[in-house]
């Protein structure tokens, strides 16, 4: 593995810094891993890198794969302005060279430091998502053929039907929300369905979130308008719903953890307290979708059957950021339930949660 010690020779060795930067103190080295061993190199002056190195073997193949598709990216002239630039992949050391925007936020930090939302980069989220999906979409088998990575729906769509004993290392709270869904019988069957009908049609993020999308400004504004979309160590050929209900669902997120949720609380008192109003909620999903179907082409039948499909996979990414969130915990907090029952209504209630929840109106439908 790099040391934080041979991250500045290694970009030396290649060309990708400058002596001059080092004399002048003006590079900052902060060790930023997660699942993989990340570096920060930070330029006042010059260009500022992320280094992705893989630290076992699947991560490896991961970082493989991620940086196939910034290869790939780079040779679609309208998806190659939708991410950060790539710098080369390195296959001895498993080293995957991409430009760090010194200034930019993700998402989550945009909006949690505003405690709005912004409709300008809601609609950008949609045009880059749609890029994406429509033209790998549209090439068809060229993508398919050589991207495909894990060939299966998500994990989740699956979690009532896997053994307990597979979740060994889950948390107590893991397991308590495991049997909830197992013990919830149209939970089980809405997932079941959602397997079923997978359609697997163009290259999508996999992991979609806030998190994974940087807003940065243009030169010379101050505002951040525009986005890049990282992080596709798991981008796989699926379907494009996926990726819409991710987004959905982080906008919910948002708005469930903007509420003061205790056990003695009415629901009521939540909703009126909450410091996102789930009026700009659907503001924002709603201006995040218009520019997504417009985008696409999609006709408003199918943009409607489009928005169900996707309805029915937001309750599962809510039920997937729960496990996530009780990963260390020995309880489910109120937070949690609030998905869990958020989900569940989406299971029982589709038509009414589109109006309810998303805001759309039920009227202008035409899956009714």
């Amino acid at each position: 593995m790099l040391n934080q010690s041979d991250v500045v020779p290694y970009l030396l060795k290649r060309k990708l810094i400058s002596t001059k930067l080092i004399v002048e103190s003006d590079l900052l080295v902060k060790d930023i891993s997660g699942r993989n061993h990340n570096y920060a190199i930070i330029s006042e002056h010059g260009q500022s890198y992320l280094l992705k190195q893989g630290v076992d073997q699947e991560r490896k193949v991961t970082i493989a794969h991620e940086a196939a598709m910034y290869k790939l990216f780079q040779e679609e002239p309208t998806l190659k302005s939708k991410l950060p630039r790539s710098y080369g992949y390195d296959p001895e050391e498993h080293i995957l060279i991409l430009e760090l925007l010194r200034d930019g936020q993700s998402l989550r930090e945009y909006h949690a430091i505003r405690s709005c939302l912004s409709l300008p980069l809601a609609r950008t989220l949609g045009e880059a998502l749609a890029t994406l999906h429509r033209v790998t979409k549209t090439a068809g088998k060229r993508y398919e053929d050589a991207y495909r990575l894990y060939d299966q729906p998500p994990w989740i769509l699956s979690i009532h039907r896997t053994a307990l004993h597979v979740f060994q290392q889950a948390s107590r709270a893991n397991m308590q929300l495991i049997q909830r869904i197992q013990s919830t019988p149209e939970i089980g069957r809405h997932f079941d369905a959602l397997r079923r009908n997978w359609t697997a049609e163009a290259l999508i993020h996999f992991d979609m979130k806030w998190d994974n999308c940087i807003a940065f400004a243009r030169p010379g504004s101050q505002r951040k308008t525009r986005l890049y979309i990282v992080d596709w160590e798991l981008a796989d050929w699926g379907d494009p719903c996926w990726d819409i209900a991710s987004v959905f669902s982080d906008y919910l997120n948002f708005w469930v953890f903007s509420m003061p949720i205790t056990s003695e609380m009415p629901a009521e008192q939540a909703f009126e307290l909450a410091r996102c109003p789930l009026e700009s909620i659907q503001q924002g999903i709603q201006a995040f979708w218009q520019r997504y179907v417009k985008r696409m082409e999609l006709s408003r039948e199918t943009a409607d059957v489009w928005l169900m499909r996707t309805l029915g996979y937001t309750a599962a990414k809510l039920v997937q950021t729960a496990f996530e969130r009780t990963q260390l915990s020995q309880q489910l907090t109120s937070g949690v339930e609030s998905l869990l029952h958020l989900s569940s209504h989406i299971v029982q209630q589709p038509l009414e949660m589109v109006v309810d929840l998303l805001g759309f109106p039920l009227q202008q439908l035409h899956v009714i």
